[in-house]
């Protein structure tokens, strides 16, 4: 009796350890606003600077990545990480519009001098 209630307890130890482990394995970390300042391709890394500043060089999880999201340097992008530190997901956020300032024509600025 005392044998089967000890295999008991310890089979329901094993099934509730497994299924923590389970909910854990999931666990990602994003980083919502990065900019990519390398790629590296044949090691299969990214090396980006974090909204605070940070620098970080971390490995995709799977090359494809790199293929389906045509990310460059310089891109703003957000990262997902798993608990292994492998990127397992990259966005690439809308870049913001870079107007240009007004061009004046060079005659417009002259009338604009005459008295």
């Amino acid at each position: 009796m005392m044998t089967s209630r000890i295999t008991i307890l310890t089979t329901l130890c094993l099934l509730w350890l497994a299924g923590a482990t389970v909910v854990t394995s999931d666990a990602t970390t994003t980083f919502s606003v990065s900019t990519i300042i390398g790629i590296d391709h044949a090691q299969r890394t990214i090396t980006f600077k974090t909204h605070e500043g940070q620098t970080w060089t971390l490995q995709v999880a799977d090359p494809n990545i790199l293929k389906k999201e045509a990310v460059a340097k310089g891109d703003q992008v957000s990262i997902e990480i798993d608990l292994a530190d492998r990127i397992t997901k990259i966005i690439k956020l809308s870049e913001p519009s870079q107007s240009e300032p007004p061009r004046v024509k060079q005659d417009q600025f002259q009338d604009d001098l005459k008295p």
